[in-house]
């Protein structure tokens, strides 16, 4: 989420006018824009919505449900996957089409199927709306990540940072422990995880 001081320069920026300008047009002064973007004093929403109308745009408020832990990990892991596919897309996609014939095959109640043919569409469309779906927060997509065709595609050390930067020093602090020992210990199950996989027939 950005903070007001940003919204504020994206506000400027986005209506090319100076702050002076901005801020004539919605009503207030250049002295309280600088305060509203240093934290000085609250603007309010009223007066939030007069500077982004002022700037030529809307103001958008939307309240969601906070992510869990498990939730916030999974969309932190199809971050790091979506960065891949910005960086080439076809090599991930085709392993992305390949998961999804193994989930439908290990799916014998077609219990995934809503959400596999919901990827299968996204991986078949334009990159920037897999991608947008991918990283978004709502619900929807929250509940696709539950059945992500995107396994293989990070790195054994790619999946422990992502672990240790969303998990690390939680679980270190509730189990008195140091994080390198946690890091130890999750590397080592991730690798046993992974040779599971490898070795079941």
């Amino acid at each position: 989420m950005k903070n007001l001081d940003e919204i504020l320069t994206s506000l400027r920026r986005t209506s090319g006018l100076s702050g002076r300008e901005l801020a004539r047009r919605a009503g207030t002064t250049h002295s309280a824009l600088i305060d509203y973007a240093k934290g000085r004093h609250d603007p309010g929403f009223s007066t939030l919505e007069r500077i982004a109308a002022a700037a030529g745009c809307d103001l958008i408020v939307e309240v969601r449900p906070r992510l869990s832990a498990p939730e916030i990990r999974t969309l932190e892991m199809h971050r790091a996957v979506a960065a891949k596919i910005e960086e080439n897309n076809i090599g991930v996609l085709e392993r992305a089409r390949r998961n999804l014939e193994v989930l439908r095959a290990a799916d014998t109640g077609a219990n995934t199927e809503p959400y596999l043919a919901a990827w299968e569409d996204l991986i078949d469309g334009p990159v920037a709306r897999l991608i947008r779906v991918m990283t978004s927060t709502d619900q929807a997509a929250r509940d696709l990540r539950q059945a992500s065709p995107f396994a293989g595609v990070l790195s054994d050390e790619e999946r422990l940072a992502v672990i240790m930067r969303t998990d690390g020093v939680r679980v270190a602090e509730k189990a008195g422990r140091s994080l390198d020992d946690v890091r130890q210990e999750i590397a080592v199950a991730i690798g046993a995880g992974r040779e599971l996989v490898e070795n079941h027939p």
